[in-house]
């Protein structure tokens, strides 16, 4: 079985439920490897994912799996700390640090999972990465007004480069505007 098709068997253990970046998430990372997958499956139905049980059920689990598991209960459930940290994150090694921060992306909903049927039949997972674009696009959009906006009330309020003290410093001529004065 590949990633997809325990992709594609978790969700459907929930029978139809709607699921959101959460389960999405965790799935993802439950599906990511055989041996994790096996037990999980177990802890799947329609009233969501037994993670108390699912840990219980993985001890003689490498240190990684367990730690991966545990990033999908932190991604799932928004509760608590996760025993996990970064630098344990950063340790992973591939692929495991790369399935963890894809998992990321999908529980904050700026990348979605799509499952497609790949030319030889099997089932593949896709990871659709438009709505962080969206979101970049929006951000350097952004970026970009507010700089022409800051040129242009540099300009209207005569703003210049002065020196003072021997050190070069903004300067300003005239009274400072509302705003301007909101910002200190």
């Amino acid at each position: 079985m590949n990633q997809a098709q325990r992709y594609k068997e978790l969700a459907a253990r929930t029978e139809g439920k709607k699921l959101d970046s959460s389960y999405h998430a965790a799935f993802y990372l439950l599906s990511c490897e055989q041996g994790i997958f096996d037990v999980a499956k177990k802890h799947v139905n329609a009233m969501g994912i037994g993670f108390d049980g699912l840990k219980r059920s993985l001890r003689g689990f490498d240190e990684t799996s367990l730690q991966v598991v545990e990033i999908a209960c932190n991604l799932f459930k928004w509760t608590g700390k996760c025993k996990v940290t970064p630098f344990d994150i950063s340790r992973m090694g591939y692929p495991y640090m790369e399935q963890v921060c894809n998992a990321i992306w999908i529980a904050s909903g700026e990348v979605k999972v799509q499952i497609r049927d790949a030319e030889n039949g099997e089932p593949e997972l896709l990871l659709d990465s438009r709505p962080y674009q969206r979101t970049q696009r929006l951000h350097s959009r952004m970026e970009q007004m507010y700089t022409e906006m800051l040129e242009g009330s540099s300009e209207d309020m005569g703003m210049g480069l002065g020196e003072q003290n021997g050190e070069t410093g903004l300067e300003m001529f005239g009274e400072p505007d509302g705003d301007m004065e909101m910002e200190r």
